[in-house]
């Protein structure tokens, strides 16, 4: 169970064993052993005390700002994961092992943008589409060939490999958007129209919980492979978020999409013309990627939920840095 605050002024506070939000005369009780993660989108308060409970129980309190994107959260002092997996994790950056992590985690989201738009093609039996979606398989074949040998080399490749299907990927879509909420482009700082701002808002949820996986598999947020190091800039959190952003927030936000479910109704329009969600838009991107995070898959032979993949994949990671086991990196085929 997810507790979302989008009420500026709302208050969080402990009740015995159970959490509780109040807002104005609105008073909401949750049994905490039932929570797992607070996620605060608007102003509020909270007190000592629930705090202790969450980290207690292990709750993850997370405050996001107007694109979804968290810039504060809560844990526990006590982290997963030993120091060993941080030195692994440091010296991997400077090696082979790095660039194999890289590799996959671009191999993956190429498979996982062609196979999107396979689905939509057969769905809709769209030449386009399927053109599209061949062409993107395909390019995946190139991955193989980066040398690993020159790290910075390497992904210096990767990523022009990636930027390249991405625009394929993103023009593709019209196709299945109307022009009234998309223009054809991904835009991101800032979004420039109403599907992309709802992309950006989903793409900010699944941060925080990638980041959340990060941490309690014990990999440093900030110490990635494929993305660049730059003060405050968490490169793990943006190297595994790469697999999951094709099966979890596009396929979430393109269904309530097609579905006419969004529209100038849940956007408001920021300074230099930028797009942003409204509470009303907020509570749909927000419901539709729960949703999605709590659908149940097959995963190395079992059921299981997508949100679950991520901690999953993230001790993956973890295994091949401390144990040099071989990462099978998460590609989504509908």
């Amino acid at each position: 169970m997810k507790i979302v605050i989008d009420d500026f002024g709302a208050y969080l506070k402990k009740k015995g064993k159970r959490l509780v939000v109040i807002s104005g005369e609105k008073m909401e009780e949750f049994p905490a052993e039932k929570v797992e993660q607070v996620m605060i989108l608007k102003g509020s308060a909270i007190s000592t005390d629930a705090i202790e409970l969450a980290s207690r129980l292990g709750i993850d309190i997370v405050c996001l700002d107007r694109v979804g994107r968290p810039y504060a959260r809560v844990y526990p002092c006590r982290l997963g994961g030993t120091t060993l997996t941080r030195r692994n994790q440091l010296e991997a950056y400077f090696s082979k092992k790095g660039v194999r992590l890289s590799k996959s985690f671009v191999r993956a989201k190429i498979q996982n943008m062609g196979h999107l738009l396979k689905a939509l093609a057969k769905s809709r039996d769209n030449k386009t589409l399927y053109d599209s979606s061949r062409y993107i398989l395909g390019q995946s074949d190139r991955i193989k060939e980066v040398n690993e040998g020159s790290t910075g080399r390497a992904r210096n490749v990767l990523m022009g490999i990636e930027g390249e299907v991405s625009k394929v990927y993103f023009s593709a879509l019209r196709q299945v958007l109307s022009e009234d909420i998309y223009s054809g482009l991904r835009s991101k700082r800032p979004p420039g129209d109403i599907f992309n701002a709802f992309l950006s808002y989903g793409y900010g949820i699944l941060y925080s919980e990638v980041e959340r996986a990060c941490i309690i598999s014990g990999l440093d947020p900030y110490l990635g492979f494929l993305h660049t190091d730059r003060y405050g800039k968490p490169s793990m959190v943006l190297d595994l978020i790469e697999e999951f952003r094709q099966p979890i927030v596009d396929r979430a936000m393109i269904t309530i999409a097609v579905r006419g479910q969004v529209g100038e109704a849940d956007v408001d329009m920021g300074d230099g013309g930028n797009v942003l969600l409204n509470k009303n838009g907020r509570k749909k991107a927000i419901e539709a990627l729960m949703s999605r995070l709590g659908t149940t898959i097959r995963y190395r032979g079992k059921n299981i939920a997508f949100k679950d993949v991520m901690l999953g994949q993230a001790r993956g990671v973890v295994r091949f840095l401390n144990e040099n086991t071989a990462y099978k990196p998460f590609i989504h085929r509908w």
